[in-house]
């Protein structure tokens, strides 16, 4: 019977030395993170890489980074049990992408009877003259907009 080909491909994997030191070095990071979830669930950390003596890991916001640099010198205990490599842990917020705002449900444009209604009352108080107050000019504007079918620049419709 032939070996398959993951099989073979696995073996010719192994005789490669680079190979076996990224699968060495793969196997020491899942050894700290298991003991970095066990020493902290709450955490929810994730181990980045090792540069020299010091272990990058990934938190959920900068948050979570300062709980965990509070908390270092336990957790440094906890990865040093899994390996003696690291002396040191730096914590990096990993960036999210924030949902995108909702959008604005286009507004219902105002009835005619509204308007007529408003643009009456304007002018009821004098909401052309330059002595009527911001409330008249803004009522002015809303009918003069409304009756046009423009909009102000940036609202929906």
């Amino acid at each position: 019977m032939q070996p398959s080909v993951p099989k073979q491909v696995l073996d010719w994997l192994s005789a490669e030395p680079a190979y076996r030191n990224a699968a060495a070095q793969i196997d020491t990071l899942l050894r700290i993170e298991a003991a970095l979830r066990k020493a902290a669930p709450e955490l929810a950390l994730s181990v980045i890489a090792i540069q020299g003596e010091t272990l990058i890991a990934a938190t959920r916001s900068a948050a979570a980074a300062a709980k965990c640099r509070q908390l270092e010198p336990s957790l440094l205990a906890a990865v040093q049990e899994a390996t003696a490599k690291v002396n040191r842990i730096r914590f990096r917020p990993q960036r999210t992408s924030r949902p995108a705002a909702p959008v604005a449900a286009p507004r219902q444009p105002i009835p005619e009877r509204t308007l007529a209604a408003f643009a009456e009352l304007g002018a009821a108080t004098g909401a052309g003259r330059r002595s009527a107050t911001s409330l008249q000019r803004a009522m002015a504007r809303l009918v003069k907009r409304q009756r046009s079918g423009r909009t102000r620049p940036g609202s929906p419709r």
